[in-house]
């Protein structure tokens, strides 16, 4: 199948082959009721095979359309200040809950993937790539620029994080019998960032917004934790 050059020059074709692909996923879900699976754990793999095996297509041309739909991430992310807005009661009651909460789950995540990984026999430049994986895209990459990672690696560490986050999330909390949508949200938002917490939604306001506040300050307590734990992490 050979695609007209001047569509895969165009911004239209990354965005429409973004839509219609997470749009196929998003049916093929329903028609198999794999409703446990988000369509992005598909639509991800099927855009990728879609650029490497279609003759005449190539990844610059996918992003010219896919770098308008990433900035468009921007806005979707300052659109989770709605739900914070309207909970900011629970928010605000629950403050000393939340940044305890938001600690522990740093400092978890840091430890344990840097352990894990080093007792697999990970490079140093791998066990740094990994640590920020838990925090958005830009930040994750920004952290790994600092303390010497790798960054292609990071970002897609990071990517897999909220893809496995967004697809076991809520099956894991109710096997563990967590049922308060404060504790879901914060765990939900400080493991699995923006994809993660995407799936509160048609879930519950409460966690949606509790899961936006933790993604904001997973981000800020993961940039300022990993540089002072290095020296630590490297000494273990």
């Amino acid at each position: 199948m050979m695609l007209p050059e001047l569509l895969l020059n165009s911004p239209l074709f990354g965005m429409g082959l973004t839509i219609i692909i997470y749009c196929a996923c998003e049916l093929l879900v329903r028609y198999l009721k794999l409703n446990i699976i988000p369509p992005i754990v598909f639509a991800c793999p099927a855009i990728i095979l879609f650029l490497l095996y279609v003759p005449n297509v190539s990844y610059q041309q996918y992003k010219i359309g896919a770098d308008f739909i990433n900035f468009l991430l921007g806005p979707a992310t300052i659109a989770l200040a709605l739900p914070l807005y309207r909970n900011r009661h629970v928010i605000k009651a629950n403050a000393f809950s939340i940044t305890i909460g938001i600690l522990v789950a740093t400092l978890s995540a840091i430890f344990s993937v840097y352990l894990l990984g080093k007792s697999l026999g990970a490079s140093e430049a791998v066990l740094l790539s990994l640590l920020p994986k838990s925090v958005t895209n830009p930040i994750a990459l920004e952290i790994t620029k600092t303390i010497g990672g790798i960054q292609p690696l990071t970002a897609a560490v990071v990517i897999s994080t909220g893809m496995l986050g967004a697809t076991i999330n809520h099956k894991l909390l109710k096997i563990l019998g967590v049922k308060n949508d404060l504790a879901a949200g914060i765990a939900i938002g400080a493991s699995s960032h923006g994809i993660g917490t995407s799936v509160c939604a048609h879930v519950s306001a409460v966690q949606l917004a509790t899961g936006g506040v933790s993604i904001a300050l997973t981000g800020i307590a993961t940039s300022i934790l990993i540089p002072l734990l290095l020296p630590i992490l490297k000494n273990i």
